[in-house]
C-alpha cells in the first residue's frame, strides 16, 4: 500500500472515532453503556496514532516541545475567540438552548451534580483538549499533509473533522438548528486557527493553550445553564 493510501486509512480510522463515540454515548440513552463507549473511544484515539507514529512509521516518540515560539500568538487568538464566544452566547446563544434537553442529556453520566460537574471540567480542559489536540492536529494534519500536501486543504480537512462530531453532541445537548450551526461554524473558524497554529510552529502545546482557553468559557457557559 502507498504511503498516500496508508496516510488516507489512518485519517477515516482516527477521525471517525469521535463521531462513532458520540453516538454510542448520548445516542443510545443508556449510561452504562454510553460511558463505556466513550472511555473505548478515548482509548482509540490515544492508542491507534501513537501505534501508528512507532510501527507503520517507523518514527521515535516525542513530547511535542515547543522549538518555534507561538505562546504569545496562541494567547491572543484564545482571547480573542473567548470575547465571540461571550458575546455571541449573551446575544444569540441563550435564547436558542433548551436548557431541560440539556439537564436530561448530561443527567446520565452524573453531570447535573456540581462537584461532578467541575471535575469533568477540568478533566476535559487538562486532559482531553490535550487528547483532540495530539489527535486532530498532529495526527490528522501530518496525515493530510500527505494526502493533500502542505496546503490550507489540510488544515480545512482537520477542521471538518474536528467540527462533525462536535456537531451531533450538541444535536443530543438540545441545541436548535439554528444554535448548532452557529456553533459548528465557530468550532470550524476554531479548528482552522488550531490546525493553522500547529502548522506555523509545529507543537500540540500551542493551539491546545488556545482550546483550553476556549474550553473554560464553554464549561463556565455549561455550568450557568445548569445550575445558573
Amino acid at each position: 500500500m502507498t504511503q498516500k493510501r496508508l496516510a488516507l486509512l489512518a485519517l477515516v480510522l482516527v477521525g471517525l472515532a469521535p463521531t462513532a463515540s458520540i453516538f454510542a454515548s448520548f445516542g443510545t440513552g443508556d449510561g452504562l453503556f454510553g460511558q463505556f463507549a466513550w472511555f473505548a473511544s478515548k482509548a482509540w484515539m490515544l492508542g491507534l496514532p501513537l501505534w501508528w507514529h512507532l510501527k507503520v512509521d517507523r518514527k521515535s516518540f516525542s513530547w511535542s516541545p515547543i522549538r518555534q515560539g507561538g505562546v504569545g500568538m496562541s494567547v491572543a487568538v484564545g482571547s480573542l475567540f473567548c470575547a465571540v464566544m461571550v458575546l455571541a452566547w449573551v446575544f444569540i446563544g441563550n435564547a436558542r438552548v433548551d436548557r431541560s434537553v440539556f439537564i436530561a442529556s448530561l443527567e446520565p453520566f452524573g453531570l447535573t451534580d456540581p462537584t461532578t460537574y467541575i471535575a469533568a471540567a477540568v478533566f476535559w480542559t487538562v486532559g482531553n483538549s490535550v487528547l483532540e489536540e495530539y489527535v486532530f492536529r498532529w495526527f490528522l494534519v501530518e496525515k493530510g499533509e500527505v494526502v493533500f500536501g502542505s496546503s490550507w486543504a489540510t488544515i480545512f480537512v482537520s477542521a471538518g473533522i474536528f467540527v462533525l462530531h462536535h456537531f451531533f453532541a450538541l444535536w443530543f445537548l438540545g441545541f436548535t438548528l439554528f444554535a448548532n450551526l452557529l456553533a459548528s461554524l465557530g468550532l470550524f473558524v476554531g479548528g482552522v486557527a488550531f490546525s493553522w497554529l500547529y502548522v506555523r510552529y509545529r507543537s500540540i502545546w500551542i493551539p491546545y493553550i488556545t482550546h483550553a482557553m476556549c474550553d473554560v468559557v464553554v464549561f463556565a457557559i455549561g455550568y450557568l445553564l445548569l445550575f445558573g
